[in-house]
């Protein structure tokens, strides 16, 4: 049997991971999954994320039948009827590319390659306090946290390939923020000075809502301040100002590279 290109080329990919790959049965006639418990391999990424290895060897069928893979991220709880579920923590996105077709024994695709698609969004947050308040007072953030599902479905495949959707038996909770080490963000000395207070996956399909616990001169309060409308796949900045002797909290969203622009306020 000849062997099929271990290492091939990747696109759309933001960082290196390990990959699920699923490879749909030869003999179906059409990108089925649903015979799937678990990944047949994994596919591991070059530190460049321009490449992918498979962590076995595959080969052609020996009667010419075609050989197509689907590859996504991260691992799932479960993998049933071709749908993979999950259970968010903040700390990953969800990844996917489309089934990719690798040819066949006499007939080998040389374009055969992965493009991937980022599913959830990033938040990247910053706090800060205006700039005409008494600073004499200290404003601490206790906590940073995404009101968002903690529970999503990817469809694998069929017509709906693709698609991300909430559980049925998801509900919202409150995800952390967490800074590039990982670490739960808390205890930040707000000022009139940009504080960054880490970054966090959310669920693009619905506006989530942040959750800033605070303690000030009289005492500790918590404001919720709704995200406008996320695109999956995108890295937004969000620029929180807090006018405390107002009691008003203002969010300004901007896509991390495109400056696509979104506001929000308590």
């Amino acid at each position: 049997m000849d062997p099929i290109a271990t290492t091939v080329p990747v696109t759309g990919l933001k960082a290196p991971v390990e990959f699920q790959v699923l490879r749909v049965p030869d003999h179906f006639t059409k990108a089925d999954f649903s015979t799937h418990r678990q990944a047949d391999f994994k596919g591991i990424t070059s530190p460049d994320c321009n490449m992918v290895t498979s962590s076995q060897i595959q080969y052609y069928h020996p009667d010419n039948l075609p050989a197509r893979f689907l590859c996504f991220f991260p691992e799932p709880d479960t993998l049933i009827n071709g749908v993979a579920s999950f259970t968010l923590d903040g700390t990953q996105d969800i990844i996917y590319s489309p089934v990719a077709y690798a040819g066949s024994l006499y007939a080998p695709n040389p374009d055969f390659g992965y493009s991937f698609n980022h599913e959830l969004s990033r938040l990247n947050v910053t706090v800060t306090l205006s700039q005409d308040m008494d600073m004499t007072e200290d404003f601490v953030l206790l906590s940073a946290e995404v009101l968002t599902y903690n529970k999503l479905q990817l469809q694998l495949g069929g017509p709906l390939a693709g698609q991300l959707k909430v559980a049925g038996d998801a509900k919202k909770v409150l995800i952390p923020l967490r800074d590039d080490i990982g670490s739960i963000t808390r205890n930040i000395r707000l000022s009139k000075n940009p504080e960054d207070c880490g970054s966090v996956y959310a669920y693009a399909g619905e506006n989530p809502v942040l959750v800033l616990k605070i303690q000030g001169k009289t005492g500790i309060f918590t404001r919720e301040v709704s995200i406008p409308s996320l695109k999956p796949g995108k890295d937004y900045r969000v620029e929180v100002t807090g006018d405390v002797q107002n009691v008003l909290f203002k969010a300004s969203l901007s896509d991390w590279t495109q400056g696509d622009p979104g506001e929000a306020e308590l």
